[in-house]
């Protein structure tokens, strides 16, 4: 299998993407995606040594959803 490939497959089924996955669909649900997202990519600048999980929950709390 191309290696490309091959570490596509791995990465997409990792925990931590399937939570992602989960983060951004909290954010969708509650109609807050674009507010959600933008969030975490201010935290991620703010703190780049932090997971993008981690900025994604951080701005889940933070819209309360």
């Amino acid at each position: 299998m191309n290696p490309v490939k091959e570490h596509f497959l791995e990465k997409s089924t990792s925990k931590e993407i399937l939570d992602i996955v989960e983060c951004l669909d909290r954010a969708e649900q509650a109609n807050l995606l674009i507010e959600v997202v933008y969030t975490a990519l201010k935290e991620m600048k703010s703190y780049p040594k932090s997971s993008p999980l981690l900025c994604l929950q951080v701005a889940l709390e933070d819209w309360d959803c």
